[in-house]
């Protein structure tokens, strides 16, 4: 397996650790958020689309574009469902939640052949009882709190649906053939949601754009696509277990940006949640399962 895979999915992990934090300083609307960052990241990959068609005579069946609509539309309610919960509970608990994909991800998995090792099955227990450990003490219990567990439980069944499909196409398909109709797509199905719920999709002040445009550069473009790069190399339950990392680079940088001492069973949650991905990553890199 090429080192550029692994090296994927660490900037991947990085970028996408900054979502959570760019969308709160933002203060845009969670559907204007959605909107706007799967149509500036399409927008950008065009020209790669256009080139890759040049030279690839890959033309997807009616099946395989079928796929990609109903991906392009799991991303879209990803995004929306996760950003609204980033607003109702905590940080902690909603990056926490969202990265629940490779739970689902396992099922999933089973629908196209996929098996999981007995390694990789542990390594995710593994690491979700890390990732459980690392929010307890921010979770708290009311409704509004409850409302934004459920969304982002929501946007984790979507996103696992959107990987899987993803590591269906993406075995045949380029990585802009695959992203561009998938994030137009996506932003398609949330224009309409949003303007039909008059969220405020325009105008911003300028230090709104500029957080848009960074999550579009920073958790778009090097998070989700090169997550989507991995998929042709790996196991869609690798890739979401590596994601599991978010939640330790959201919390790490509200130490930072925000001074959030951690709790020590939250370095305790750490340790287990890396732990948890090197068992997954270390039974993709032998072969085994």
């Amino acid at each position: 397996m090429p080192i550029k895979y692994y090296m994927s999915l660490a900037v991947a992990v990085v970028a996408i650790s900054w979502a959570s934090i760019l969308i709160l300083l933002s203060g845009a609307q969670p559907i204007a958020v959605a909107f706007w960052r799967t149509a500036i990241a399409a927008a950008v990959l065009l020209p790669l689309l256009i080139m890759e068609r040049r030279n690839s005579a890959y033309v997807p069946t009616k099946v395989e574009a079928l796929l990609i609509v109903v991906s392009g539309v799991a991303l879209a309610t990803h995004f929306m469902t996760w950003i609204e919960s980033l607003y109702l509970t905590t940080v902690a608990a909603s990056t926490t939640l969202v990265s629940t994909y490779p739970i689902f991800t396992l099922a999933m998995g089973r629908l196209i052949g996929e098996r999981a090792g007995r390694r990789s099955v542990v390594g995710v227990l593994v690491a979700f009882l890390g990732i459980v450990l690392i929010t307890i003490p921010e979770f708290y219990i009311n409704l509004r709190a409850l409302m934004g567990d459920l969304l982002a439980l929501a946007g984790a069944v979507s996103g696992a649906a959107y990987f899987m499909i993803g590591r269906v196409i993406r075995i045949r398909a380029s990585l802009a053939m695959y992203t561009v109709p998938v994030y137009g797509t996506a932003a398609l199905i949330a224009l309409p949601i949003g303007l039909s719920l008059h969220v405020r999709l325009w105008p911003y002040p300028p230090y709104t754009w500029f957080y848009i445009v960074m999550i579009v550069l920073g958790p778009m473009l090097l998070g989700h696509t090169l997550l989507n790069y991995s998929l042709r190399y790996s196991r869609a339950i690798t890739v979401t277990t590596s994601t599991l990392g978010e939640p330790i680079g959201a919390s790490s940088l509200a130490l930072l940006l925000f001074h959030q001492i951690p709790q020590p069973l939250t370095v305790v949650g750490i340790v287990a949640t890396l732990f948890g991905i090197y068992m997954v990553i270390s039974e993709e890199s032998t072969g085994a399962g």
